[in-house]
């Protein structure tokens, strides 16, 4: 079985180190040999082993709802997270904060550095991806991006690189509506940069991940029997993108795929 000592001493063996910030994409393929009787006892020993890994710095799951692409409010206590079993196990433990962003909230356990406490915390109005989100944050201090039980296809990080490099695909969209925190309900406005869903487009990532892992960038490998752990770098992400759309701007598409509606 899997124990999360495992697990550490694997994103170690990925260059992970104690004080990193590590922001994980997650998923329940292989969970079946993590150590524990009960699915919580399974997700207990993976929320422990990634703790465990950077146990000085910050360890960051999404917590993402879309509430406000529904015209739903955003409550930060109470929104289930629509993103995977762990990341809704996650924000309920003990310490772990979520971000008020009400498209693209996250739990966070660890100290948030500098300015980002205030600005990840507080209510108002937000760009989903723009120089106060947390994909900056992650930017800024190089996190490293894991990917554990998923595809390189999740990606997050990558929509907030689209956005700095003003790729002609995607455009800005304003999402009214509230969100609930501390029993305050406030009206605030979420910009988020969407995908031109009437172009021929959509996005594909696994040339990055290639790429990635040709170049020394990311590193995987898969835990005995389970899920296959995959760890790249926040910057390297950037520099690799900007790089390679310099050169062809269809990089990170897929064209020909019309979306049905």
């Amino acid at each position: 079985m899997i124990a999360a000592g495992d697990i550490a001493r694997a994103l170690a063996e990925l260059g992970v180190e104690p004080s990193d910030t590590l922001f994980v994409h997650s998923g329940l393929k292989g969970a079946l040999r993590l150590s524990g009787a009960s699915r919580e006892e399974k997700l207990a020993t993976l929320a422990d082993g990634l703790r465990d890994s950077v146990r000085d710095g910050l360890l960051i799951l999404p917590a993402f709802t879309y509430s406000f692409t529904r015209d739903e409010p955003f409550e930060a206590a109470t929104s289930p997270s629509t993103v995977g079993v762990l990341t809704e196990y996650f924000r309920g433990l003990p310490g772990v904060r979520r971000t008020t962003d009400p498209l693209f909230s996250c739990g966070v356990l660890g100290e948030l550095p500098g300015p980002w406490s205030e600005r990840l915390l507080t209510v108002g109005d937000i760009d989903c991806f723009g120089p106060h989100s947390i994909f900056a944050m992650l930017a800024e201090v190089d996190a490293k991006l894991l990917f554990i039980g998923v595809d390189f296809e999740m990606c997050t990080y990558v929509f907030h690189v689209e956005q700095q490099l003003a790729v002609p695909y995607r455009y800005f969209k304003d999402f009214p509506g509230t969100v609930v925190d501390g029993g305050e309900s406030t009206a605030v406005s979420a910009r988020y940069y969407v995908r031109d869903l009437d172009s021929d487009v959509v996005n594909t990532f696994t040339p990055l991940a290639e790429d990635l892992l040709a170049s020394g960038a990311a590193r995987s490998l898969r835990l005995d029997r389970g899920p296959r752990l995959f760890v790249t770098g926040a910057r390297a992400v950037s520099a690799e993108i900007e790089r390679r759309i310099a050169v062809n701007p269809d990089y990170l598409l897929r064209r020909g795929h019309p979306v049905a509606g």
